[in-house]
């Protein structure tokens, strides 16, 4: 092979290489946008995650005092059938 053959066939695979490259960079570009845009996506899931931990943990707050609440509601009523039961039988059994 002569020099201008070597030298024709080098210049043919720097060219090559250079497209190569030019592809491999519009490919980096396009994959840096996405991963821009993927960024952004989890930014704001990650937001939107903080927003519902914090709800579910008010929610929590709220189940438990209506809970607690009920708990009161079903003693209070338990209570009062009692003394309505004792106020009936010992007026009963004192006036026989």
């Amino acid at each position: 092979m002569t020099e201008q053959e070597q030298l024709a066939e080098i210049k043919a695979l720097v060219q090559d290489t250079n497209q190569r490259m030019g592809h491999l960079e519009g490919r980096f570009n396009d994959l840096e946008s996405r991963f821009g845009h993927l960024e952004k996506k989890v930014d704001h899931l990650e937001k939107e995650t903080t927003e519902i931990n914090q709800r579910l943990k008010e929610f929590d707050i709220r189940i438990d005092t209506y809970q607690k609440a009920s708990q009161q509601i079903v003693n209070l009523a338990f209570g009062l059938l009692t003394v309505t039961a004792a106020s009936i039988v010992i007026p009963a059994i004192f006036n026989r």
